[in-house]
């Protein structure tokens, strides 16, 4: 049996526990929601391959996973976001953990010439033919230069019509006419036709309805529907329009239409990627108009498709820039090499975002390692995470830890947590409680891992996870009707964060072992979904009605 991981949305990347640097610059103001939309994203295992198993068993899972609080330490909850795909380990632990991660700021300054934050944010070094190419748009008279046509970035929208209203469809069908009529939900056509608009609808959970509102706005940029293949003009705004996009369509599982919409950026390299490349726009401004996190994005993007090996390479060809830009900042030139002189407070700042970045991509390697059980990749590179100045030990060890259960080293896990227990000073709060229970599920001592999420819910009791956790020690206990109880009171206290696909997963499983009635409470779910949550993936409403 597998627990279903814990997240709202689940996460391929691992960054923004011991990602985020702090820097505004590094962050996304668009919302939280749209972070997510990057970096929660779940490849879930379902309950379908229980029945390919011959198993009628719920997946729960061993290792638990919530959106996190707000906490003053932001690693507090690292490694308590697990990712899944459906790799799992032999002792039925998931395979992939995942973190969530801060973004690019999402605001007028990009588009401003000329500050150092500009210039420290938007570096990047080139490949060398797209180099020569820089060099020729910027010497040439204007107008006069025009590259060959591979040389160009050449996207557009592929899906030919807008996204429905799948929770609405889901209602009507199954509730009728009448219930579906009560639902309240914001579309494309009810917010202005803008960022200010996107952000309303991202803020408001309606992905489908985000995803709607970029393909107009990208037609404004000759970059809409049928524009695939054709030339245009791009630029830091529709850019991260494009970032948005993808980003959305990862989070709502379109992972096919995702990669096919990303393959015309490849590894955002082309020429019409760069400032330089229009210098009649931005006069002597240097670096890459896509962000970092679009970058990011790209390159974790084949995990989502099955494909982390490729991903993997490519996260290692992105590490090695990051670090060339590094060793370059630390030899006292720019970030391109080039020999300009910095304050010692801007290498300071570059050298800061750029470290933090380099662990941004390290988390991400990580987690692509584990989708395909590289554990020894990604036990190394949380050893050289440990060794870095300033690292959360605690976290890191406690991320061992867990790794060590998914690997079945029960005894590695155990060092593991009692030295980042020690670090705290014995001092006992949500991770360390979390730590000690998962190593008691591990051990098979249910009811001492169910004291163990009982008091940590103490500490936290709105805390939906832990609540999920406690469900799933009843039902390793043979208590069924308790451990439905207990996600339906997870539910109860927390209906907008805790209808997420992973727990209604393992509540309508437990629903169908219980009775033959599970399909009226299913149809209950339903309508709680559709009373709080503007969107769903199409798995569980499948599941809800199938």
């Amino acid at each position: 049996m597998i627990f279903k991981k814990m997240s709202q949305d689940t996460v391929p990347s691992l960054s923004q526990y011991f990602g985020a640097t702090g820097n505004k610059e590094d962050q996304i103001d668009f919302s939280q929601e749209l972070i997510e939309a990057k970096s929660q994203i779940s490849t879930h295992s379902n309950v379908e391959d229980n029945k390919k198993s011959n198993k009628n068993e719920p997946e729960v899972c061993r290792i638990f996973s919530e959106t996190p609080s707000q906490s003053k330490d932001p690693t507090e909850a690292f490694f308590d976001l697990i990712g899944s795909s459906n790799h799992i380990t032999h002792n039925k632990v998931i395979s992939d953990l995942g973190l969530p991660s801060t973004e690019e700021t999402y605001s007028s300054s990009r588009l401003v010439v000329g500050n150092e934050t500009d210039r420290r944010r938007d570096a990047w070094i080139p490949s060398e033919n797209t180099r020569q190419c820089l060099i020729a748009a910027a010497t040439a008279s204007p107008g006069t230069y025009f590259p060959q046509r591979e040389m160009l970035t050449m996207p557009g929208v592929l899906l030919e019509e807008e996204l429905e209203d799948a929770v609405g469809q889901a209602v009507s069908m199954c509730l009728g006419e009448a219930e579906a009529a009560q639902r309240r939900v914001l579309s494309a056509n009810d917010v202005t036709q803008d960022e200010r608009g996107l952000r309303e609808l991202v803020q408001a959970g309606a992905y489908r309805a985000a995803i709607n509102l970029t393909s107009r706005l990208l037609t404004i940029y000759g970059q809409g529907r049928g524009r695939a293949g054709q030339p245009s003009k791009h630029s830091p705004h529709s850019l991260q329009l494009w970032f948005t996009r993808i980003a959305l369509l990862v989070k709502t599982k379109a992972f096919n239409i995702a990669s096919a919409e990303a393959e015309p950026f490849g590894n955002v390299d082309k020429p019409d990627m760069y400032f330089q490349f229009y210098p009649e726009m931005y006069g002597g401004r240097l670096g890459s108009m896509a962000s970092f996190s679009f970058r990011l994005l790209l390159a974790e993007l084949p995990m989502h498709c099955g494909k982390a090996k490729e991903s993997i390479t490519r996260l290692f060809k992105v590490l090695a820039t990051v670090r060339q830009i590094i060793s370059n900042l630390k030899r006292g030139h720019c970030e391109d090499g080039n020999p300009m002189e910095l304050t010692d407070s801007d290498k300071r700042d570059s050298l800061r975002l750029w470290n933090g970045r380099e662990v941004r991509v390290m988390h991400s390697i990580i987690n692509s390692s584990l989708a395909v059980k590289e554990y020894e990749l990604a036990m190394d590179l949380l050893g050289q995470l440990c060794e870095r100045d300033g690292a959360p030990r605690p976290a890191l060890l406690s991320a061992l830890g867990r790794l060590h259960l998914q690997m079945g080293n029960i005894p590695g896990a155990e060092v593991c947590f009692k030295e980042a227990a020690e670090i705290k000073g014995g001092h006992k709060g949500i991770r360390e409680l979390v730590d000690k229970g998962l190593l008691s599920i591990a051990q098979s001592a249910f009811d001492e891992a169910y004291l163990c999420f009982q008091e940590a819910s103490v500490l936290e009791p709105s805390n939906v996870m832990i609540l999920n956790n406690m469900g799933v020690c009843l039902l390793y206990g043979g208590h069924l009707k308790e451990a439905i109880q207990a996600l339906e009171t997870a539910i109860a206290s927390n209906p907008v964060h805790a209808l997420n696909e992973s727990l209604l997963l393992n509540l309508c499983t437990l629903y169908d072992m219980e009775s033959s009635k599970g399909r009226m409470k299913k149809f209950a779910l339903l309508r709680q979904i559709s009373r709080y949550q503007a969107d769903a993936p199409t798995m569980i409403l499948e599941k809800l009605y199938g």
